[in-house]
């Protein structure tokens, strides 16, 4: 089961590289925050915490609007080619398949993040400085990107699932998304505000009461995207989706 599951998530990961989204996350992903968030833009050498915060974030931001389209191209690619009837004539279940696919569009949207920290842990070369330590990126990656693009790929999974309209697998998510990034809502949020970051800034740690907070913001929407993803894929039916095509 697990070698299916892997073999899907391969080919889908190299079908999502060789399609049109793939010049979208360059621009977005890679190209976007070195301009718009970086320390370059600011003209100013950060402290290693606060670049690796900054990176993370500003993936989250821009992956608001790129992780619905990914995840709308992915299952929009099964209506109109013949993977789906190759992979069944194998002998693959519909659940394989759908935790197969969704698993390599999630590593699709990493490995993007991965090559962005990679790019920002290199920035202290503009200023003559020592690239920053892969620490601190690594533990933000982890933390921030890593569960955030979960939650938001498994929510859009999920829309598209009940749904397929793909208008609203790209919007729905979106507006959601943009709702619950305010300051407002710090537990549910899927980023983390900046106005719990002057420490990092400065080059302090966290208090213990932002930590508290970000903890429970990170477990609770790890939580909801693992719920999404079994309803989901629960949901998914091999039927509904040859009779789409």
């Amino acid at each position: 089961m697990f070698k299916q599951i892997f073999v899907i998530a391969k080919q889908e990961f190299k079908s999502l590289l060789k399609n049109w989204i793939t010049i979208i996350c360059i621009i977005t992903l890679l190209i976007a925050p070195i301009f718009v968030y970086s320390p370059i833009e600011r003209n100013e050498q950060w402290n290693v915490l606060y670049a690796a915060y900054q990176c993370n974030h500003a993936l989250v931001i821009l992956g608001v609007m790129v992780i619905p389209i990914i995840v709308m191209s992915v299952y929009y690619k099964d209506e109109i080619t013949e993977m789906p009837v190759i992979i069944f004539s194998q002998h693959i279940t519909g659940k394989i398949y759908a935790v197969g696919k969704f698993l390599g569009a999630y590593c699709y949207c990493l490995f993007f993040c991965i090559l962005e920290n990679a790019i920002w842990m290199l920035m202290p070369l503009y200023f003559k400085q020592t690239p920053y330590s892969p620490i601190p990126f690594f533990k933000y990656f982890i933390l921030y990107s890593a569960a955030s693009y979960l939650a938001m790929a498994a929510f859009a999974y999920f829309i598209d699932i009940m749904f397929n309209i793909k208008p609203l697998t790209i919007f729905i998510p979106m507006i959601l998304f943009l709702c619950l990034s305010g300051d407002n809502t710090p537990k549910i949020s899927l980023m983390i505000s900046g106005i719990y970051m002057d420490n990092l800034y400065i080059g302090k740690a966290l208090s213990p009461e932002t930590i508290n907070i970000i903890m429970i913001n990170r477990t609770f929407i790890t939580i909801l995207a693992f719920v999404l993803i079994i309803i989901s894929i629960l949901k998914f039916s091999t039927e509904k989706l040859m009779n789409r095509r």
